[in-house]
């Protein structure tokens, strides 16, 4: 943490996009948070793109100026670019006018948002740079595109592209995925920051199972993979699930929906896009967080599930492992046969079995993942 006798360092933060928008999902909430916890020790600009995720009309905000982020320990400066900012004269002008200490990356192959401003960055010898990847390295990541993504590899590795960039891996697993591309880096593990928890955990019905599945509505997220397991178990009570997210594949959403009439017991609900804010009010309701991912590489909404209570059932393609052993969920292979037979017991448990699994979820949440620890390993990322 900065002394409080020196002065303040000055970071830039460049990410494609920020809040309000919500349609990337976690590299979003990773990013606010970090700003956040920064605001109290450090000097913060935000330099972001003034869109959400596949959208063409910016966002309803002021733009190509600077704003302010009130934190509850801090401000942070903030400028949403319209896409004719998007180059390097534009960041030849923010380093000028700032004279930043550090530049923290968000985006491992970002045109815009991560490429150009490390070329430019090259021109301040004083600035030092900071890249999180968000599980951009992961062999499921690097499977979309993969020419593409290898070729760039290859040259960034042939003209030393990343020279002096401090890693930032929000994992133990990602700073291994890190080191399988890229020998010999600056590598520190800072896990993501989550949203803080509620107050309270509150109380569910024991009237049926409410089930949240938190993501984009697209084929890539193995949706369908859940939900096909689910209808093929016997279940001590109705189930009742509701996707969150965006829908980004139409005839995806309309084959889920259909997947889903297939079992009377089952209801299937769409409940669209929803900002960060308001995920808490799915979470409170829902017995279990279903997450069948091929790969995560942190998992905001399976952490912020056990924030408010809520046990998960995951694929073991997250950094959380062992969880049945830790009373907090259960993490099984993508074999359809596992799953059945753990979704089984999950959803014959007595409600008072679930709300212990539940107690637990919320202990395990203020003690290993929102915690001191992990603060203290994110500001140490700006150390020298």
């Amino acid at each position: 943490m900065a002394s409080n006798n020196a002065p303040r360092q000055k970071i830039v933060l460049a990410v494609d996009w920020f809040t309000p928008a919500f349609r990337a999902g976690g590299p979003i909430r990773s990013t606010s948070n970090l700003v956040e916890l920064l605001v109290e020790s450090y000097d913060v600009w935000v330099v972001c793109g003034a869109f959400d995720l596949g959208m063409e009309e910016p966002l309803d905000i002021p733009v190509n100026a600077w704003q302010t982020l009130q934190y509850e320990k801090g401000s942070a400066k903030i400028m949403y670019w319209t896409r004719d900012r998007w180059n390097s004269q534009q960041w030849q002008r923010v380093f000028q006018e700032i004279r930043p200490d550090w530049l923290h990356l968000n985006s491992m192959f970002s045109k815009s948002f991560t490429l150009t401003p490390l070329r430019v960055a090259r021109k301040f010898p004083r600035m030092k740079v900071a890249l999180a990847p968000r599980g951009m390295l992961g062999t499921a990541a690097l499977s979309i595109k993969p020419l593409k993504k290898r070729m760039f590899l290859s040259y960034a590795r042939a003209v030393n592209l990343f020279r002096d960039v401090r890693w930032h891996a929000s994992t133990e697993l990602e700073r291994k995925e890190i080191l399988g591309q890229l020998i010999g880096t600056d590598i520190q593990v800072a896990q993501n920051l989550s949203t803080r928890p509620p107050m309270e955990v509150a109380r569910r019905s024991s009237a049926r199972w409410n089930i949240a599945v938190v993501g984009r509505i697209h084929r890539v997220k193995n949706l369908e993979f859940g939900l096909s397991a689910l209808l093929q178990i016997p279940s001590s009570r109705p189930i009742s699930l509701t996707f969150i997210g965006p829908i980004e594949d139409e005839n995806y959403r309309s084959e889920l929906e259909l997947l889903g009439g297939a079992q009377a017991e089952i209801e299937v609900h769409f409940a669209g896009g929803v900002e960060p804010t308001k995920l808490g009010m799915y979470l409170d309701a829902a017995h279990y967080l279903l997450s069948p991912t091929t790969q995560e590489n942190f998992g905001h909404s399976i952490v912020e599930a056990w924030a408010h209570g809520c046990p998960v059932l995951i694929s073991d393609r997250t950094p959380w492992l062992d969880l049945e052993a830790k009373g907090i969920g259960w993490d099984w292979p993508l074999e359809k046969s596992t799953w059945e037979k753990g979704l089984t017991e999950a959803f014959n448990l007595s409600h008072e079995e679930w709300e212990l699994k539940s107690k637990a979820a919320r202990k395990y949440f203020d003690e290993h993942v929102r915690n001191d620890d992990a603060e203290e390993a994110n500001l140490k990322l700006f150390s020298s």
